[in-house]
């Protein structure tokens, strides 16, 4: 099964309609949001409409939390519907299917919090699996950082972040993503990651690629085994 993955689509209808299109083209037969849906962008209720229109299965993100609150950075505040509200209220936290035979879990950020990011370069080994057990999952989809990566363990746990879906704000700076420096061994906020971008993650075997929403072209993604100092791109 080819499943595609997106996250942070921050609002932005016309990136989600072209990843919806090219996950299509390359074969995807299922998709699920790893959450903030709403936030920066233009157009809220028109992305809640088409999530909900096409059943993708999603998450709460902070910014999904923050909906209602006009002093949060990047709020959807005064934009949505009392129906569109309930709807993101009522999200879960944590998705969880069996596909193929692999447990695959979806949050926003940890399954703890939405605000804790998964930060590979910093990640151990325990970290990874003390995320993967909270969330009862083989393979756990994140997103929260704005920009992509795989993490691995050694018992063939998988962490992934497709990166921000989101290209386009309303107005001011686009929040900047946090890029993994293999040369320092960290993450850094950095404007060179690739901007409106989603995953495919095809199982049972935890393969995990990152593409160009605008044209469905592969991109470099960071991946990280925790115990192993092997960083790749």
């Amino acid at each position: 099964m080819r499943l595609a993955v997106i996250a942070d689509v921050h609002a932005d209808i016309h990136s989600l309609h072209d990843a919806l299109a090219q996950a299509e083209r390359l074969g995807c037969t299922a998709v699920v949001c790893a959450g903030d849906l709403v936030g920066y962008g233009r157009f809220p209720m028109q992305i809640i409409n088409l999530l909900r229109e096409r059943k993708i299965p999603c998450v709460r993100g902070n910014h999904d939390r923050w909906a209602e609150d006009p002093n949060m950075a990047g709020s959807s505040s005064g934009l949505l519907s009392d129906d569109a509200m309930a709807f993101l209220a009522g999200l879960p936290r944590v998705w969880n299917k069996v596909i193929d035979g692999v447990r695959v879990a979806m949050c926003h950020g940890t399954p703890k919090s939405d605000m804790d990011g998964v930060v590979p370069g910093m990640a151990t080994a325990g970290d990874v699996r003390r995320w993967l057990a909270a969330a009862n999952a083989d393979v756990l989809v994140v997103g929260h950082s704005h920009a992509p990566f795989m993490l691995s363990d050694l018992g063939g746990g998988l962490i992934v972040n497709p990166g921000a879906l989101l290209r386009d704000r309303a107005g001011g700076a686009m929040p900047a993503p946090v890029i993994f420096d293999p040369q320092k061994g960290t993450f850094a906020q950095a404007q060179a990651a690739p901007r409106g971008t989603f995953g495919i993650l095809e199982l049972p075997g935890k393969h995990f690629t990152v593409h160009l929403a605008s044209d469905g072209s592969e991109v470099p993604v960071p991946v990280v085994k925790t115990g192993i100092r092997d960083r790749r791109v």
